[in-house]
């Protein structure tokens, strides 16, 4: 047990989480990464050898270089789970994370990121564009985003789609999601009538090949996906602060619907999450229907006040 190094325990530790607990291959990917850049700022070492202070100055990089206090509590949270399964193995005696502590994030901070329905509105419109996008990969673009915005669908998720995943009669989309897990979504007449478009431009194609696919008639991967979004973002002329992003696309589609007043049972079953308490976040960016459903339902609010002066 002894000299072993943190890079020489991190497949075993990823092995496990993947075989142990069913983590997802984006999560074992996001874990590594998180891993990787430890070892990238402070160094490789011996595992006992970690102590607080290390992780401290770990977190102080990530400060330094501006990363969010989300991503900065995702790292803590894959080295409390590093050390841990360390310490269930008895690789280590001591946990070095013991003392440390996430950063605090105010809800506001921690509420889904989302596009207003004019910022829709405008990708839509330069999109279809020629002066702006005139390319073999136009229509792929202005596709790619409706579908986004359409289904909620995550990156992954919009990737796998089938041309038989597509029902044109009853207007859904069927999608698989996380673990294999799988959902139908509706999807607006207008984006299935730019699908059928879409197809009809296709050299050739049978129901079994992916939707969306490159100039050489290969699937979109997650990455080029991602590519497109930002090519796309910086074409339409927003801000690099903006943020704009396939998962963007997901936030916007149920902050807009739930804005509109749809239930979260029903948002909950298109998006794909397993609790409700997930979904519920989109509540919180609804406070002007919540205002005006307390406005109109609550008895102080209906009832005048006689010692007010009007």
């Amino acid at each position: 047990m002894k000299n072993l190094f943190i890079s020489e325990l991190i497949l075993e530790f990823l092995i496990s989480k993947e075989i142990e607990e069913g983590n997802s291959k984006s999560t074992i990917k996001a874990y590594n990464y998180d891993l990787e850049k430890y070892i990238e700022i402070v160094g490789d070492s011996n595992i006992e050898l970690v102590t607080p202070t290390k992780i401290r100055l770990f977190i102080k990089s990530l400060k330094d270089k501006n990363y969010t206090k989300r991503a900065i509590a995702r790292k803590i949270a894959t080295l409390r789970s590093f050390f841990k399964f360390l310490i269930r193995n008895e690789f280590i005696s001591k946990n070095p994370m013991e003392k440390i502590s996430s950063p605090k994030i105010k809800m506001e901070e921690n509420l889904p990121k989302y596009l207003e329905i004019n910022d829709m509105e405008l990708i839509l419109e330069k999109l279809m564009d020629k002066s702006i996008f005139n390319t073999k990969k136009s229509e792929r673009y202005y596709l790619l985003v409706r579908l986004l915005y359409a289904t909620m669908a995550r990156v992954s998720e919009i990737s796998n789609i089938k041309i038989k995943d597509v029902n044109f009669q009853e207007g859904f989309i069927h999608l698989r999601g996380k673990g294999n897990k799988e959902r139908i979504v509706p999807v607006d007449k207008n984006s299935l009538m730019v699908i059928k478009n879409y197809l009809e431009n296709r050299f050739s194609y049978s129901e079994d090949n992916y939707l969306l696919v490159n100039t050489r008639n290969l699937k979109l991967s997650p990455r080029v996906i991602q590519e497109d979004i930002k090519f796309i973002k910086g074409k339409c002329g927003f801000s690099q602060s903006k943020q704009i992003t396939p998962h963007i696309f997901r936030h916007t589609g149920a902050t807009h619907l739930r804005r509109a007043g749809m239930d979260i049972s029903e948002l909950q079953d298109i998006l794909g999450h397993s609790s409700s308490n997930t979904t519920r976040i989109y509540a919180k960016n609804d406070i002007r229907n919540l205002k005006k459903s307390y406005d109109g339902m609550h008895p102080l609010s209906l009832k005048k006040d006689l010692r007010i002066n009007n």
